[in-house]
């Protein structure tokens, strides 16, 4: 018995519905069979989203980030509806400063492939990576059962375990402490950003997760702040190594437990993005918050021709 691979060129189909096709087709002849069977690699966008919970920040309720001041958002329902709006049409959604958050579930569980399995969109560019950690987990009793951190370049420089709390009100200057004996704030940027910096519908504003390391610097001779790019395994980075333009992808295999020990997962069932890097930059830049513009995965579908 033998099997006779087939390959045919690559093509790319755009608002192929919801799906894109992105890689090479294969036709595979079976044995003995005659049928001939094509395989394509798919990007498919996340289902829902099911949770937006923001730490404050400067976009956060601004008319810039697409909320309407007619209708602010008092509800976790009504965040999620704006965040799925938002990604619907490739606007951004802010997850402001430090640890804010965005969950997006899949109908269909993603396959652990070894290669890259899921994707986020943000708005990195040359000079602003304003990274997010990327964590998955799989579903039990209709929620996220176990989050596991997608281990990047900085793995072994991250904070592990840590903690913010924030403090203050909308419209002034917001403070922030840690359970690493640090403080700080999230400045107000008035010429840009007046509105309240918080997110009215979030009741807590104690966040955790993993804090990468600082990535601001100032460049003297381009007189700007830079948010220097991690090498891989961030979303809004911009890496020369797993990003595609504004999109950066991620594998499944490279999940690791809350003790950073590797993990295997045959699937998962959500996504969630955080933003990373507890830092701001001055010339009004203010915080690092990690924006998403789309999140999705990559499928391979198999059809007999």
């Amino acid at each position: 018995m033998q099997i006779n691979f087939i390959h045919k060129p690559f093509r790319r189909i755009l608002n192929m519905k919801k799906y894109i096709i992105i890689g090479t087709l294969l036709g595979i002849t079976a044995c003995n069979s005659g049928s001939e069977y094509s395989e394509s690699r798919i990007s498919e966008p996340a289902t829902r989203i099911v949770e937006y919970t923001p730490a404050p920040g400067q976009f956060i309720n601004s008319t810039e980030a697409g909320f309407d001041p007619a209708n602010p958002i008092t509800s976790a329902a009504e965040a999620c509806s704006y965040a799925e709006q938002r990604l619907a049409t490739n606007g951004y959604v802010s997850l402001g400063g430090w640890g804010g958050y965005i969950v997006a579930e899949f109908d269909t569980p993603v396959s652990n492939t070894g290669d890259y399995d899921l994707y986020v969109t943000g708005n990195a560019f040359d000079g602003s990576s304003e990274a997010g950690v990327v964590y998955v987990a799989q579903r039990e009793n209709g929620q996220p059962k176990t989050w596991y951190e997608l281990q990047g370049s900085a793995f072994r420089e991250t904070i592990r375990g840590y903690e913010i709390t924030y403090t203050g009100i909308g419209t002034e200057t917001i403070a922030w402490t840690d359970n690493q004996g640090g403080s700080g704030t999230i400045d107000r940027i008035e010429s840009y950003h007046a509105q309240s910096y918080l997110p009215a519908w979030v009741a807590t504003r104690t966040y955790r997760g993993v804090r990468l390391p600082d990535n601001v610097s100032y460049d003297e001779g381009r007189l700007t702040y830079i948010m220097q790019p991690f090498e891989w395994g961030y979303a809004d980075n911009r890496s020369t190594i797993d990003a595609v333009g504004l999109t950066n992808r991620f594998r499944i295999a490279d999940a690791v437990d809350a003790a950073g020990n590797p993990i295997s997962l045959n699937s998962i069932d959500y996504i969630k993005i955080q933003t990373g890097v507890n830092c701001k930059a001055g010339n009004e830049v203010g915080e690092i918050s990690t924006e998403v513009c789309r999140i999705g995965c990559y499928r391979t579908i198999i059809d007999k021709e």
